[in-house]
């Protein structure tokens, strides 16, 4: 009799348990620490880079062309740009100074697309001009520059790059007499801030 007590007491008692346990919510699954999305979950989506501006203008020096300059940024293609940079200079000699400017159109091909910072190569020609008196000297150079361009989607850009330059003949005359001088390879730089507005 004990033994049935014993038998309907615990059968009442896992019944109990039982009820209770089906009665409970069950609990949310919990992701382990360090868990990321569940799977399936598209990722959020990266940022594509700003598109490239086709226009601008800045300040730029170099190419043997002195320290007052400008130039002119046209980029028709997404990973070429046509650079022209003018300049005005002067340079003092024992009888007075000398008066000119330069020109230097260059094409340049960018690493990267859009507003970001790339690496660049530059290839182009410079020419330069200078008259003191009635005697006027120039001459024309071709050079290439390898460099890197720092970019913002705002449109501002600075440019530094380094390459050779190699100066063909110069020539100086005074409407009678004409000399010459021959040129050679030369290292070069460039420096440049710009800002693309289109």
């Amino acid at each position: 009799m004990r033994l049935v007590s014993f038998a309907v007491v615990g059968s009442l008692s896992l019944l109990s348990v039982v009820g209770r346990a089906q009665t409970s919510a069950p609990a949310e699954p919990q992701a382990p620490p360090g868990a990321g999305a569940p799977a399936g979950y598209p990722p959020p989506a990266a940022e594509s880079p700003a598109a490239g501006k086709k226009l601008g203008v800045g300040y730029k020096i170099g190419n043997g062309l002195g320290f007052l300059g400008a130039d002119i940024v046209v980029a028709p293609i997404e990973h070429v740009a046509v650079d022209l940079q003018v300049n005005y200079f002067s340079a003092s000699q024992p009888n007075g100074t000398a008066h000119g400017f330069g020109f230097a159109p260059a094409v340049q091909g960018r690493l990267n697309g859009g507003q970001r910072s790339t690496p660049y190569l530059g290839l182009g020609l410079a020419h330069i001009s200078l008259t003191l008196d009635n005697v006027t000297a120039s001459g024309t150079a071709v050079f290439a520059n390898l460099g890197y361009e720092w970019r913002w989607d705002s449109g501002l850009g600075i440019l530094l790059g380094g390459g050779i330059a190699h100066l063909g003949t110069i020539t100086a005359s005074d409407q009678v007499t004409t000399i010459s001088r021959k040129g050679g390879w030369l290292p070069n730089l460039e420096f440049g801030v710009r800002y693309m507005f289109l």
